[in-house]
């Protein structure tokens, strides 16, 4: 697999563009936020992904959600598609800074809005994904973004006391704060 590699013409000109631009700061979204904005949330299982070329010839990524739960607004289809930009056609690589990723078979809650051409996409990019998984120590369900929710710990067992739980975010406390009936 070959990827994308600038030209010198071209890298001095993202250097140039860098500077001028100055630094980006990604400020994080509040779960109120993520609510706020979206269209759709839904919490489902990925099923499949694929990449594909758009008619600008731009690679994107096309992803089909198996929907378990809709807890806000009402999709058209299920499963649900949602794309996002960049991913690997053939040889050539397309990578985004914090695009969101989705993998085969995991389960997710996704925060959607609809794009231009009414397909759904992910809020804030991978802000608007949070990974499910179950702590094996408490048997919860937990959620997990990359500012929600704390680390997923799978194999160590947690002391008797369960210390450090107060950053775990279970997947009931994500819905009720989701609807409104903070837990």
């Amino acid at each position: 697999m070959q990827e994308f590699v600038p030209r010198p013409l071209g890298l001095l000109f993202c250097l140039w563009l860098s500077h001028s631009a100055g630094a980006t700061l990604v400020t994080p979204l509040s779960i109120q936020e993520l609510t706020t904005r979206a269209h759709w949330i839904v919490h489902g299982a990925v099923l499949t992904k694929s990449c594909q070329r758009d008619p600008e010839g731009r690679i994107y990524t096309k992803v089909e959600l198996q929907v378990k739960d809709v807890w806000k607004g009402t999709p058209s289809t299920n499963p649900l598609t949602i794309v996002h930009g960049g991913g690997t056609l053939g040889e050539e690589r397309v990578v985004i800074s914090g695009q969101v990723e989705y993998n085969l078979g995991e389960e997710v809650v996704a925060f959607l809005v609809l794009n231009s051409r009414g397909e759904a996409v992910t809020i804030g990019m991978a802000q608007g994904k949070f990974h499910v998984w179950r702590d094996e120590a408490t048997g919860k369900v937990c959620v997990r973004n990359p500012f929600h929710g704390g680390t997923e710990i799978v194999a160590k067992p947690r002391p008797p006391d369960n210390a450090g739980t107060s950053t775990r975010l279970t997947l009931s406390t994500l819905k009720a704060r989701v609807k409104g009936e903070e837990k």
